[in-house]
């Protein structure tokens, strides 16, 4: 018995003793490396909405950190787990995270949306609009509980990585795409199918960003003023500028490569004529459409539930 409260006392010794050592370490911030605009790797460095939040509530409460991209997102996550990383950037919220991650209040909306091929739209009022079709989503993603519990016992749903999802739908064997707005708009252009699809216009369920803290961090008491930080931004609209400004960032180099990999001089010689023209960017205007506009989203009610909702949602606005 002796034995066993002896070495008890030494594996507790040994954690203080590492929690210790790195409360005099900076704190660590990291984030998913391919979430663009949130979060994206470029050059080596981690850089996007959420990196930049973090660098600048950081820096008014004067805490030494350091930010750099530390594998997949689910090594990410595996990272706050174990305590080897302090902070994630950009998070959705669920019961597993919740068991290892402290949560800042939400400081971006991210609309989830419906996808369909150009033409192919239909009436979408609740999400029982959906049962009856095919649908696809990204291998691993989650929706929120409620939507992925629907999701679950009410939909024909294929999961798989995006290019093969907007593959299906461009060959007619799918009928939409469950997906976050923001690799909706990056991954239409990655795949060069942005003029063969369409974003309906009613999002299907609203997630939330969040910074996080994993709970074996000894920066985790700093959420309280982390909360007042990102309260006062978004007071001042500065994450909708983030967004934006994140996301003409990604845009530009994704067309520089886009040049850059013209296999001909005349697609070389008609990509620099758009761009000197300064085409318009339909991109930037589902951001702009999504994200500024307070349009109700739907929590599983029914046709009529809905359009009563949304019909008292105009009386108030």
């Amino acid at each position: 018995m002796r034995q066993l409260f002896f070495l008890l006392f030494l594996v507790c010794s040994m954690l203080l003793t590492i929690q210790s050592a790195r409360a005099n370490d900076p704190l660590i911030v990291t984030g998913n490396p391919e979430a663009p605009p949130i979060a994206w790797e470029r050059s080596g460095k981690l850089t996007g909405v959420g990196p930049e939040a973090a660098t600048r509530i950081l820096e008014n409460l004067k805490i030494p950190f350091i930010i750099k991209s530390t594998g997949t997102w689910e090594q990410v996550q595996e990272n706050a787990k174990n305590g080897q990383i302090d902070m994630i950037v950009s998070a959705y919220k669920n019961k597993e995270r919740l068991q290892y991650m402290g949560y800042s209040i939400p400081y971006l909306k991210s609309p989830v949306i419906i996808v369909v091929r150009k033409g192919s739209a239909f009436p979408f009022n609740s999400w029982n609009d959906l049962v009856g079709k095919k649908g696809v989503a990204n291998v691993g993603e989650s929706f929120g509980e409620k939507f992925d519990t629907f999701i679950r016992e009410k939909l024909d749903m294929h999961y798989m990585p995006y290019q093969r999802a907007f593959e299906m739908m461009d060959l007619g064997t799918a009928d939409y795409l469950i997906i976050d707005l923001y690799p909706a708009i990056i991954y239409s252009k990655l795949l060069n199918v942005e003029d063969k699809v369409e974003f309906l216009d009613n999002p299907a369920t609203m997630q939330q960003f969040h910074l996080t803290l994993s709970k074996k961090s000894p920066f985790l008491n700093l959420l309280p003023k982390i909360n007042k930080q990102i309260a006062q931004m978004k007071k001042e609209g500065i994450f909708i500028k983030m967004a934006k400004e994140q996301y003409k960032k990604w845009h530009q180099t994704f067309l520089k490569r886009q040049r850059f990999y013209a296999k001909s001089q005349a697609r070389a010689q008609k990509e620099k004529s758009t761009w000197d023209a300064g085409a318009h960017d339909r991109g930037l205007d589902n951001l702009a459409r999504f994200i500024e506009r307070d349009r109700p989203y739907m929590t599983g009610l029914d046709s009529v539930e809905w359009l009563s909702r949304v019909f008292l949602f105009s009386l108030i606005h």
